[in-house]
């Protein structure tokens, strides 16, 4: 689910750097952000937000109940105060000493990883 100002997923870098699976993966551009959370959450999922704040809780504590909608934002500015209200919880990469956060790439593959690791057979 993306948001009105997230890139085009069909663009020559993004299908090129995600070797095609771009071309695999359903996706939809939600119009009215993040009120469209509130859409994802009535279709059963737990809105999750990855934070490095404090308030967070450690990925690997993600409760595995059901889908899974993670929001990741963009790589300085993060998700949005509304973005960030709109969600069920906050989720955290816990990080060495000094390393205050991860580029939007390293940690969605962590995250995506811990979410097919709770719900794999």
């Amino acid at each position: 689910l993306l948001d009105p100002r997230t890139a085009d997923p069909f663009a020559r870098r993004p299908i090129r750097v995600s070797m095609g699976h771009t071309l695999t993966v359903p996706w939809a551009r939600a119009r009215a952000w993040p009120d469209a959370l509130a859409d994802a959450r009535a279709a059963g999922f737990t809105v999750a937000a990855l934070t490095p704040g404090d308030d967070a809780i450690p990925i690997d504590r993600l409760p595995a109940t059901g889908p899974i909608a993670l929001l990741l934002g963009a790589e300085g500015p993060g998700l949005t105060a509304a973005a960030l209200a709109a969600t069920d919880l906050r989720v955290r990469i816990p990080m060495a000493p000094g390393v205050d956060s991860l580029n939007v790439a390293a940690a969605s593959a962590i995250a995506f990883h811990r979410v097919a690791a709770t719900i794999a057979p």
